[in-house]
């Protein structure tokens, strides 16, 4: 998946840090500005990008809640991807500075997916004594024709195939201090306080797409406009 990101004046990351976050549960649930309100409701990965030190780099996390409890604060937890499988394409992807580009495998988002238990739950492997090997994958040989799948996009296990995202500029002293982002800018016309915005469609990662994404207008004008959100693009390869 191809993620751009685009401020209304050059990037500040001495000041601020740029998160997208996404949803991959499948529960139709949009990650809002006002997440410290509703448990974080929506809220699954975070891909930030903000300045250590060293010069501006992209970080997965992950929202973990305590014992898998749904209405428990979430706490941020770095996945650490391989830098192959998350990386930043370009800080100025369109000449103005105020764009930049990252690129990410979604299988980086597995990684504190909890597993499902059942595949070990299984002990049918014990042969019975009627372990007849005509028994072969196909029963109906007369239906084998039929048996020529479409090439289907495999899913992710413990990850949902539509998702919902939203953009964050979040303080770079708070970003991912106790877990918690410091919203400053949203999607949504109320930024940072922001309790309304919807996704237009959901993103389906089971197919290719490449869409605009629009921030709303701002219902107050921005005195830094490094902390404005104008909005970007999602391409994704299945």
């Amino acid at each position: 998946m191809r993620v751009k990101f685009t401020i209304a004046a050059p990037f500040n990351f001495q000041k601020y840090a740029y998160a997208v976050v996404f949803n991959t549960t499948g529960d139709g649930n949009t990650p809002r500005a006002n997440g410290a309100t509703n448990n974080y409701l929506g809220y699954s990965f975070a891909i930030i990008v903000s300045d250590p030190g060293s010069g501006p780099t992209a970080n997965a996390y992950a929202f973990v809640r305590p014992n898998g409890i749904a209405n428990q604060e979430p706490t941020l937890l770095s996945v650490n991807p391989p830098q192959q499988l998350l990386t930043i394409e370009s800080l100025n992807s369109n000449g103005q500075n105020t764009q930049f580009s990252l690129r990410f495998s979604r299988l980086i988002l597995s990684a504190y997916i909890t597993p499902s238990p059942s595949p070990t739950a299984s002990p049918t492997a014990t042969p019975s004594a009627s372990a007849s090997p005509t028994a072969s994958p196909s029963a109906n040989p007369s239906a084998s024709p039929s048996a020529s799948p479409t090439p289907t996009p495999t899913p992710i296990p413990g990850l949902a195939t539509d998702w919902q995202y939203n953009f964050f500029v979040a303080s770079v002293g708070t970003a991912v201090n106790q877990g918690q982002l410091q919203i400053l800018d949203s999607l949504g016309s109320f930024g940072a306080n922001d309790s309304s915005y919807v996704n237009p469609s959901p993103l389906d990662t089971a197919t290719s797409f490449d869409i605009t994404i629009n921030a709303q207008t701002p219902s107050t004008p921005f005195s830094d406009q490094s902390e404005q959100i104008v909005g970007g693009e999602i391409a994704n390869s299945p």
